[in-house]
């Protein structure tokens, strides 16, 4: 049953994914680039790490493989109901809402008690790596937000 869980769950998470790549394409390319960078950023690892805990769980790699890519699929169906529905920036605003309260939900309830629980003989390197990556994604988000009206391709 586990696996499933972990699939459906990220099968909501990817399509707030969509959701906000719909919703910042709908504002502008450049937004819609910065923000597929954000995303792409965070997917890779989050991916990886389902990858795993699907193989953790007892499937094969094929079977974990094809439930990694089938709960990636709702992604796009949240990039067309955003591009479909956010044709004013009255409807941008509340799926950026709704997409940053899912991403907030995860790093808070997800994520932040699995770093709290990891035990290690040198807590202190420990320490240093959780916020080394903490600060590094701030850090990249920062940029991208400052600087997304200069990407030029």
């Amino acid at each position: 049953m586990l696996p499933y869980m972990i699939c459906v769950g990220d099968a909501v998470h990817n399509f707030a994914d969509g959701l906000a790549m719909g919703a910042a394409f709908a504002a502008s390319w450049r937004t819609g680039l910065a923000t597929s960078l954000a995303v792409l950023c965070h997917e890779l690892p989050h991916e990886l790490g389902d990858f795993a805990a699907l193989l953790h769980a007892g499937l094969g790699a094929r079977r974990a493989l094809l439930l990694n890519f089938a709960s990636a699929l709702p992604a796009f169906l949240g990039l067309y109901v955003a591009l479909a529905a956010a044709t004013s920036h009255h409807f941008q605003a509340w799926i950026f809402t709704v997409a940053t309260g899912l991403f907030l939900y995860v790093a808070l309830c997800d994520m932040l008690p699995a770093m709290m629980n990891v035990q290690d003989a040198r807590p202190w390197l420990l320490f240093a790596l959780h916020n080394a990556g903490l600060l590094s994604g701030w850090g990249l988000l920062l940029l991208l937000s400052l600087y997304e009206e200069n990407i030029a391709l």
